[in-house]
């Protein structure tokens, strides 16, 4: 299903709840406040309105006709494989992107840092282990890309730390990469993993057996 934003006065669109997220009418409501000295009539607060979820009824906040709160996420969402500490740092990247690309760019580094860690290297220099990944298989288009960000840090934007060239685009693309890097190097090798768990026993064996043995030499 297409993603219907969050749009001022319309009648359905996707929750901006994360936690709820459905497509669902909503009902517009003006906020208002009671007059005093007698405090018998109201009056509407100028340019600010509330939305009602019929899914989730929580409300939403808008003030000039532009939602204010909770705040939208229009970046990818983590990889369902993504390890804890790594999606932490991930969905505070995802809440700062609207304001602050390039913090959102700094933690987004800060992840590919902790990935490099998580697949047992150093994550102190990210050339050296893009090398090292390269050798385990990393495809081609998943370096270039890690090269990119590499490349454009100068070699010495350092991961949480921000930089003056980073922008909406480049913090995308680093939501995209650290994605990939997940699918590619955790969720994939889990998924061949579950597998070959579920062939015979016998059949495992003999194969391990082939393994085992040593190579002809030509």
């Amino acid at each position: 299903m297409t993603l219907i934003t969050p749009e001022f006065n319309k009648t359905a669109f996707h929750c901006p709840y994360t936690s709820c997220g459905a497509y669902a009418k909503q009902s517009w409501r003006p906020l208002a406040w009671l007059q005093p000295p007698f405090f018998n009539q109201y009056t509407e607060v100028n340019n600010l309105v509330l939305a009602v979820c019929d899914h989730c009824d929580r409300f939403s906040i808008w003030v000039a006709q532009k939602l204010v709160f909770p705040v939208l996420r229009t970046s990818p969402v983590p990889h369902a494989d993504m390890p804890d500490d790594i999606r932490e740092d991930f969905e505070e990247a995802r809440a700062v992107f609207s304001n602050s690309p390039r913090s959102s760019a700094a933690l987004l580094r800060l992840a590919i840092q902790k990935i490099c860690i998580n697949l047992g290297l150093p994550g102190k220099n990210l050339n050296d282990d893009i090398g090292e990944l390269v050798k385990q298989g990393l495809p081609v288009q998943v370096q270039q890309s890690l090269d990119i960000v590499r490349v454009v840090g100068n070699n010495q934007v350092h991961p949480g730390v921000l930089d003056v060239r980073d922008d909406a685009a480049m913090a995308t693309r680093l939501f995209e990469l650290v994605n990939i890097i997940t699918e590619d190097r955790i969720a994939r090798p889990k998924q061949i993993a579950a597998l070959y768990a579920k062939l015979p026993e016998g059949a495992r064996k003999q194969i391990e057996e082939r393994d085992a043995k040593p190579k002809t030499q030509l």
